[in-house]
């Protein structure tokens, strides 16, 4: 499966978990920040989100694989259980 194709199938997916685990995550980092008087570091608190939609997808990027490989077919194995 092409990186393209599984984006467009999972991209809202994945950007509702960036948005969960990215606003948690933002919360613990950058929590002085968000609640205090320091500056607020926009890189790492892009990066916050960022990270969480990657891993997603590149999880998703191995399932399909690993469920082609194990099946021989070109679908997921999922969608025959």
């Amino acid at each position: 499966m092409q990186l393209l194709e599984l984006f467009r199938r999972y991209h809202k997916q994945a950007a509702k978990v960036a948005l969960v685990v990215g606003s948690i995550l933002l919360l613990i980092n950058q929590h002085d920040a968000l609640f205090g008087y320091q500056k607020i570091q926009w890189l790492p608190a892009v990066l916050t989100y960022c990270v969480p939609f990657c891993v997603f997808m590149l999880g998703k990027l191995s399932s399909e694989r690993d469920c082609q490989r194990s099946s021989g077919l070109n679908v997921p194995v999922s969608r025959y259980r």
